[in-house]
């Protein structure tokens, strides 16, 4: 199996795209797309620093960060809730962001194949992208397809993190990569909106 990292590349390009402006009081839910500058984005999940200022987690094509995941600030209007879409109109409340085992069920949310479940098959993976070597991911056999990255992952009502890419597809199966939340929280100092 061919490992999409050009692909990847060019979904968050088209993620990224320029767009118009984010409705007023938008709600921040997780796997939702929201306008972040010009380009338009993937949430991730919704944190929140020691001393409350809102952040988005999302991937760092979003921003042109060299990181595949980054943080920016949620938007004055938004709001932030500790939610992530599961359908198009279903949601999961997160309650915490303990770490899955191998073995564990997770799934994920993503923009063009919904929500799709499978197991974690390893942790501490290294993949290699045409800009880089990125470390410290978690393999899992969850499908996905173009438009699918920057979504978030669940173990039940736990976040485990954010899908950059994989291969195969969700007709014939495939193998999907996440950055985990923890390996985020911790670098920009956040904490996870909970429920």
């Amino acid at each position: 199996m061919r490992f999409w990292a050009t692909l990847c590349v060019v979904v968050l390009c088209v993620l990224t795209a320029p767009t118009a402006s984010a409705a007023a009081g938008q709600i921040l839910v997780g796997g939702d797309r929201v306008t972040i500058g010009a380009r338009l984005c993937v949430i991730g999940f919704n944190a929140k620093t020691p001393g409350g200022a809102r952040k988005i987690i999302t991937t760092g094509a979003c921003t042109g960060a060299s990181a595949p995941v980054t943080v920016v600030d949620a938007s004055a209007d938004s709001t932030s809730t500790p939610l992530v879409r599961t359908g198009p109109s279903s949601t999961v409340v997160v309650r915490g962001a303990t770490e899955a085992a191998v073995g564990t069920p997770v799934c994920r949310y993503g923009q063009t194949t919904g929500w799709r479940c499978g197991v974690v098959q390893a942790k501490n993976q290294t993949v290699n992208y045409p800009t880089g070597s990125v470390s410290g991911l978690t393999r899992t056999s969850i499908c996905l397809e173009p438009g699918d990255p920057g979504g978030p992952v669940m173990a039940g009502n736990q976040a485990q993190g954010v899908l950059i890419g994989g291969s195969g597809n969700c007709s014939s199966g495939g193998t999907s990569y996440f950055v985990p939340v923890r390996q985020t929280l911790n670098t920009h100092g956040l904490v996870l909106y909970t429920g």
